[in-house]
């Protein structure tokens, strides 16, 4: 498949947000555009409650393969849209967008592992913490999720408008530091699997706010695509339980005056271990670099005092499996949404990799690191597309 870049001018992730701020007439972020639900045959009229199921790294074309084995009662092949995720097409950078409404380049976090000088290093952005410390470390170093975010996240502004706004997820992430960054203005509530999801939802929705919006997150397929591949009968399982658990759902418990939006974050490609590509500090490249690299195993960003000759060191050696771009390449070609703040911008290096076809880019930072089946973060069409299901009662 070919690349596909981010359509930050009115279908990705980051639209959709837009759409739904404007939907309960709340504040957007100025100069990005809305996902058009008129022009896509969506009808919002008489809508107070909306609720967007993200579902970590449940791809367009992942979907789709799903669908060739399975039916679904409430929509069909032909019923799902399809959005772009954003570049890097990775979680950190993905899910910051849509609680932010905002591309990369308005909320600084750029990718999984960032070079942040004025935290000492690389930073694992999941985490919240310096690579290889325990989750959250970065406090000790006066890092403050909830004041970090220059911006509103979508849940402060729709609480100026008056609009209740609800955070469903994993048990295991509610207290963590990414968690409560993305829920600032908002309620995050834990569960512990598909059941007290639902259970939580239905509370949500029942209650007498005037309005409300709801994000309900899920992890699980994201982690057996990495392990199994997306390719794999746990990816599936697991992607039918829950697609069918939401359907069950709206059937029983969703009115009138309630929408379900369901997308994804990013998507999933296959990487077979014959694909890897393994470096690390004992090779050449590295002798130009002052950091580790940044990014994922997918696309990573190159910190270096050279980058001529740090670009033709890399194609020499690796050329056949990455296409290497400078920052600045990169920034023209809007794969973050925007020009990057001079502090965004140390963050990413000189050069960034993308990984060609199926293949992956890994550098071994302790030794420890081990081959995944599945992986995101490049420009695939399997990664950057994910799509848009829409369910409404009439």
């Amino acid at each position: 498949m070919d690349d596909v870049f981010p359509d930050y001018g009115g279908n990705s992730i980051v639209n959709l947000s837009v759409a739904i701020l404007e939907h309960f007439a709340a504040e957007a972020p100025e100069g990005v555009a809305p996902y058009s639900f008129k022009s896509n045959g969506i009808d919002l009229t008489g809508i107070d409650r909306i609720v967007l199921f993200v579902i970590d790294a449940l791809g367009y074309h992942n979907l789709l393969s799903v669908l060739e084995d399975y039916e679904f009662s409430f929509f069909s092949r032909e019923r799902i849209g399809v959005l772009t995720s954003v570049f890097p097409s990775t979680t950190s950078a993905a899910l910051t967008s849509i609680f932010t409404a905002m591309p990369p380049a308005g909320h600084g976090i750029l990718g999984y592992l960032l070079n942040m000088p004025e935290y000492g290093g690389l930073v694992n952005m999941i985490e919240l913490t310096p690579y290889t410390q325990d989750r959250d470390n970065l406090a000790r170093l006066g890092f403050d999720p909830l004041k970090y975010l220059e911006k509103k996240t979508v849940f402060e502004s729709l609480k100026e408008a008056g609009v209740r706004s609800y955070h469903v997820t994993s048990k295991s992430f509610v207290n963590t530091g990414l968690t409560r960054m993305h829920t600032r203005g908002g309620i995050a509530r834990g569960a512990h699997g598909i059941g007290d999801t639902f259970e939580e939802l239905k509370s949500i929705l029942g209650n007498d706010d005037p309005g409300n919006f709801t994000i309900v997150y899920w992890g699980l397929i994201d982690t057996y695509g990495h392990r199994y591949g997306p390719n794999s009968l746990a990816y599936s399982i697991e992607t039918i339980a829950l697609m069918r658990s939401i359907e069950e759902f709206f059937e029983k418990h969703v009115g009138r005056e309630t929408a379900l939006f369901i997308t994804a974050d990013h998507g999933q490609i296959q990487t077979p271990w014959e694909r890897e590509v393994w470096w690390s500090k004992f090779d050449r490249p590295f002798r130009r670099m002052y950091s580790m690299p940044g990014g994922e195993q997918r696309m990573s960003y190159i910190y270096t005092t050279e980058a001529k000759e740090t670009k033709a060191l890399l194609e020499d050696l690796y050329g056949s499996s990455i296409e290497i771009l400078t920052t600045d390449e990169a920034v023209d070609m809007n794969l973050f949404g925007g020009k990057l703040s001079d502090d965004f911008r140390k963050r990413l290096g000189e050069l960034i990799t993308i990984s060609r076809d199926d293949y992956s880019f890994c550098f071994k930072y302790t030794g420890q690191e081990h081959s995944l089946k599945g992986r995101h973060g490049g420009l695939s069409a399997l990664e950057m597309n994910v799509p848009l299901v829409f369910m409404r009662k009439h």
